[in-house]
């Protein structure tokens, strides 16, 4: 198995940016250049600047047979996710299309604009004009590229599988302040037909990241991502500095957070985000609302109520995997 240790790279790479990734296994197709504001989830244009996304599993490729948000909400509704809130407790099968891509169990996706919750559990409201917030998680979340059951039991067999327990991400944007992201897992693993090639730290640092030597001429990289954190602007664009690449923005009002975010670079498209929530507030819309802005705790406090503490630097330095 792996070992992760931190290198000098920068979260550029983490920017979701047009990302072609594969899983080689898994055909010839190529994929469709993605809109610039994908990874954010659906931008759609608002008169008050404000709008939230959030699910708890986003997968796209396998020969292209799946382009899927799972469990989504949104603020304002799309044909897709109408509900500002979307869970349950039991186990979940998924398999959209036909295509079985896991289990989850305890889910849950919030998203909401122009009002925040009571409280991190809560599903009372109060209202905040101006206000962006989203959340997601679950108890357990096992995804493979397809889903393969082990027979013995044990790790499952899936040319790429991530199993998280205990997710939780938030992202809020007040008037008159810049975005705020809190997220990350528990525990978490990436496999590999069967084989535990990652076992991620319990505690994850922003924009921890992993890149997995591709074995063989056959082999793609695999590229991890954890408590991912990239600023956008108001239509969900990944911010950029003078040279034109991702760059993040700590006045940015707008952005995204995954709990895991994993790529398998190559000709064939298979990419899996788990725990996402996005929000976009348009200063230029909004920041005459500050004055009326109440008294709210810190994103922090909230989340910390009743989760782990989880770092707030979103220039920690990006982790490499290598191979003993």
């Amino acid at each position: 198995m792996s070992a992760w240790h931190t290198t000098g790279l920068r979260a550029a790479t983490a920017a979701g940016l047009a990302l072609t990734v594969a899983v080689t296994a898994m055909g010839t197709a190529h994929a469709d250049e993605k809109e610039p504001s994908y990874d954010w989830g659906t931008v759609v244009e608002t008169k008050d600047g404000v709008q939230a996304n959030a699910w708890v599993i986003g997968v796209t490729g396998i020969g292209r047979l799946i382009n899927a948000r799972m469990f989504e909400s949104a603020s304002p509704g799309t044909p897709k996710a109408p509900r500002e809130m979307e869970g349950g407790n039991e186990l979940v099968n998924l398999a959209p299309g036909g295509v079985g891509l896991g289990k989850v169990s305890a889910l849950y996706s919030k998203a909401l604009t122009n009002k925040l919750p009571a409280n991190k559990s809560s599903k009372s409201t109060f209202p905040v004009p101006g206000a962006a917030y989203a959340n997601a998680g679950g108890g357990s979340v096992h995804i493979g590229l397809p889903y393969v059951e082990n027979p013995f039991g044990g790790t499952p067999l899936s040319g790429l599988g991530v199993r998280v327990d205990a997710i939780d991400v938030h992202a809020r944007s007040l008037p008159g302040r810049p975005v705020e992201f809190q997220g990350g897992a528990a525990s978490g693993e990436i496999t590999l037909f069967g084989t535990k090639i990652v076992e991620i730290p319990p505690i994850w640092a922003v924009n921890l990241g992993a890149t997995i030597p591709g074995g063989g001429d056959d082999a793609a990289p695999i590229i991890a991502q954890t408590n991912e954190q990239i600023t956008t602007d108001a239509k969900g664009v990944p911010t950029k500095g003078k040279n034109g690449s991702y760059q993040y923005d700590p006045r940015a009002t707008s952005g995204y957070v995954n709990a895991i975010h994993a790529s398998v670079l190559g000709p064939n498209v298979a990419d899996v985000t788990i725990g996402h929530a996005a929000v976009i507030r348009d200063a230029a819309k909004t920041d005459h609302l500050k004055a009326q802005l109440p008294k709210v705790p810190t994103l922090l406090d909230m989340v910390t109520a009743s989760s782990h503490k989880l770092p707030t630097d979103p220039m920690a330095k990006l982790a490499e995997i290598t191979t003993n």
